[in-house]
């Protein structure tokens, strides 16, 4: 489920809750919202006083869901997360603790806040990304021709590529030097990808890779990639170029619509008692 607290606010509310006994603002079924946490929600995020109301309803609107859903994350998922992002930030969990502390947040008070927004991940995949339809070509080209001017591919080219993956670079090394045997522990998927689609730093590097080799393996921070160069095909422009570009943003515009639908439903249900603004 998309994120509607970060965690800058997460912070300011924890240390507001610690030095002010503030008075009751919004009751939503049960759950309380303080003029403390509206006026923090305005200040730090720069949100008028409507549109921070709103995030809080809709945060406790979300949270409650969660609860009722029973879901949970197990500990060593949480850990998983933990060192994924450790690892992405280039720093040890011992640099990560200090960082937090510095910006006035606890390991534990931290760790707390994650696990809720792995909570309303797995609650959006579960109970709302289900019911967004897979679209057609033909909705991905109508999205195509109405959105034109997003999809700049004048030197868009086709490529041919095996996706080599491993959480072990030694285990990757050994699959790119022995490419016809399957090795435990590396993943190899053929795609077909527009450098449309691509970040620059990848085109760069795919583009001076011979056909028939493979690129120098990248550490993604979740584990190492290589990209074995099966062809490079020929310039192309329009739709087919970008057609994966299309259909991510058509999904991720399908993902915010239907979260706010079920936003809108939950909210439509909810007791919300207005006590003071």
């Amino acid at each position: 489920m998309k994120k509607i607290l970060p965690l800058l606010l997460f912070v300011l509310l924890t240390a507001q809750a610690e030095q002010v006994i503030d008075a009751l603002a919004i009751d939503v079924n049960g759950e309380p919202i303080t003029t403390v946490e509206i006026q923090a929600v305005q200040q730090k995020l720069n949100m008028s006083k409507k549109a921070a109301v709103e995030a809080l309803i809709k945060d406790r609107l979300e949270k409650s869901a969660i609860e009722k859903a029973n879901i949970t994350i197990p500990e060593e998922a949480l850990n998983a997360k933990i060192q994924e992002i450790a690892q992405r930030r280039g720093l040890s969990l011992a640099q990560m603790q200090e960082a937090l502390r510095k910006n006035g947040l606890t390991w534990e008070a931290y760790k707390e806040q994650l696990k809720m927004e792995m909570k309303k991940e797995r609650f959006f995949q579960q109970y709302i990304a289900s019911t967004i339809p897979q679209p057609t070509e033909e909705d991905l080209k109508v999205y195509y021709e109405t959105h034109k001017d997003q999809f700049n591919n004048s030197s868009a080219v086709q490529m041919s590529l095996i996706v080599y993956s491993s959480n072990s670079s030694k285990k990757l090394k050994e699959a790119m030097q022995n490419p016809m045997r399957n090795i435990d522990g590396v993943e190899k998927k053929n795609v077909l990808a527009s450098t449309a689609e691509m970040a620059p730093k990848l085109v760069q590097l795919i583009q001076n890779t011979p056909e028939g080799s493979f690129t120098q393996p990248i550490n993604t921070g979740r584990g190492f990639v290589a990209y074995y160069v099966k062809s490079k095909g020929q310039g192309q422009g329009g739709f087919t170029a970008v057609k994966n570009m299309v259909m991510m943003r058509w999904m991720q515009e399908q993902r915010i619509k239907a979260g706010n639908d079920f936003f809108n439903k939950l909210k439509t249900d909810a007791n919300i008692r207005i006590i003071r603004l």
